[in-house]
C-alpha cells in the first residue's frame, strides 16, 4: 500500500482506515472501561493482517459502535454477536496476550 503508514495499530493502513480505527479504538475504550491502548492493541491483534482498502473497505459499511462491539465482546450467542449494540450478557473479550504482536506504542 503505498500511501499507507504503519503507526500505533502496528499495521499499514492509509490516513482515512487508521483514522476509522481511531474512531473504533475511542468507542471500544468509551464502552467497555478500558484504556485507549488496550483498544488499540485489540484492534492490532484482531486486524493486523488484514489490508484494508483505503476508501472503499468493507470495514466502512458499518460504524465504529459496531465494530467496537464485535471486537470487544465474546463471541457468544447470548452475547447477540453481530448487533450494534451489547446485550445484557455482552461479556469483554480476553485481552490479547503480553506477547501478542502487534503491541501498542506506548
Amino acid at each position: 500500500m503505498d500511501s499507507g503508514s504503519i503507526h500505533g495499530f502496528g499495521m499499514e493502513v492509509s490516513p482515512q482506515v487508521e483514522e476509522y480505527l481511531w474512531e473504533i479504538a475511542e468507542e471500544m475504550a468509551e464502552r467497555f472501561g478500558i484504556s485507549r491502548a488496550e483498544a488499540v492493541a485489540r484492534i492490532g491483534y484482531e486486524w493486523g493482517d488484514t489490508a484494508f482498502a483505503p476508501e472503499n473497505d468493507l470495514i466502512f459499511h458499518e460504524l465504529p459502535e459496531y465494530w467496537a462491539h464485535v471486537l470487544g465482546c465474546e463471541r457468544t450467542a447470548a452475547s447477540c454477536w453481530g448487533a450494534a449494540e451489547p446485550g445484557p450478557h455482552c461479556q469483554l473479550r480476553a485481552a490479547p496476550p503480553a506477547t501478542a504482536r502487534p503491541r501498542p506504542l506506548p
